[in-house]
């Protein structure tokens, strides 16, 4: 819900004017607040005072008294106030990822590569970012003073992250988060199917996602998020880095994986009805090979199951 909405909905409940629905909406809000780990903590002092001034704006006339969802907005006050006098809101849902930045406006770049090279980006802070062909990253001309957020849209990008107090992220579109201090880390994320995925080079990593539990990875370990499950599995990590060095490494790899590289080096997003959990494909060629030359490899080394590509207006089909 964005800071107009609610504004909206706290002042038509301040008048006894919400409708059953944004009665529900309003309760939905305040669930999702109360769960949000990110919300600063205040003294109990701080506290009182604060929902002493939230209880005189949202119903300053006594003949109004609370009633249903009241009681729950009373309780929360305490942390509501500040985040929408503060532009919390705007921040959390309208500028994500970074939920700790400071409430300055931010001048966000945008690189797309649209090739099949390889593109390698010197952020703000010299952190080094390699860009995968055909993904996209959006980053703050400068850091602002207390974090470093960074986007990954769409592909797959390694970044080698240089040491820092302010946090290091990259959130996706789906809303996966990586959190670093100084360390070494891929991410890919493909919105068309519908996959996160963190690998860990050097160092340690936090990664989240509303509605999971919060994991830390080291070195080796990778975290997959698909609309199935959420997967940790380790990579070796030669394998992790050699698509930076021009080849394509697979080991023991899933029929999902394989669409994953096949989306990320080529571009094209291929469906299938087969079921992607399957598959035991070991590849290791470089990435200057044509999509036609690796299709036909695939097809020649896939077995349990065996698949077969085929071109449909501009989709690869898998069967």
């Amino acid at each position: 819900m964005d800071k107009g909405t609610l504004l909206a909905l706290l002042e038509k409940f301040r008048q006894g004017e919400c409708t059953p629905e944004e009665e529900a909406l309003l309760s939905a809000w305040l669930d999702a607040l109360e769960r949000d780990s990110d919300v600063p903590k205040l003294s109990a002092t701080e506290m009182q005072q604060i929902k002493e001034n939230m209880q005189q704006q949202i119903w300053p006339d006594p003949a109004i008294r609370p009633r249903r969802i009241g009681l729950r907005i009373a309780r929360v006050a305490a942390i509501v106030v500040p985040l929408i006098i503060g532009g919390y809101f705007t921040q959390q849902y309208l500028t994500r990822p970074s939920r700790q930045l400071s409430h300055t406006s931010i001048d966000w770049k945008t690189v797309k590569n649209t090739g099949r090279q390889l593109q390698q980006i010197v952020l703000p802070d010299n952190t080094v970012a390699v860009l995968g062909p055909y993904s996209t990253i959006h980053y703050p001309a400068q850091f602002p003073a207390n974090a470093r957020p960074v986007k990954l849209t769409e592909g797959k990008a390694f970044f080698d992250v240089v040491k820092d107090t302010r946090p290091f992220s990259v959130e996706d579109n789906s809303g996966v988060r990586t959190t670093v201090l100084g360390t070494s880390f891929t991410v890919e994320a493909s919105n068309a199917l519908h996959i996160s995925r963190v690998a860990v080079a050097t160092g340690k990593v936090q990664v989240e996602r509303q509605g999971t539990k919060t994991a830390t990875l080291g070195p080796s370990q990778r975290l997959t998020f698909s609309e199935q499950a959420v997967k940790q599995d380790s990579v070796a990590a030669n394998d992790l880095l050699a698509w930076t060095k021009g080849e394509i490494i697979l080991r023991n790899a899933t029929l999902q994986d394989l669409l994953l590289t096949i989306k990320n080096q080529y571009g094209i997003t291929a469906t299938t009805a087969l079921d992607v959990h399957q598959g035991n494909y070991t590849l290791h060629i470089p990435a200057t090979m044509t999509l036609q030359e690796v299709l036909d490899i695939i097809e020649k080394i896939s077995y349990r199951p065996k698949i077969h590509f085929s071109m449909q207006h501009d989709q690869l089909l898998v069967n």
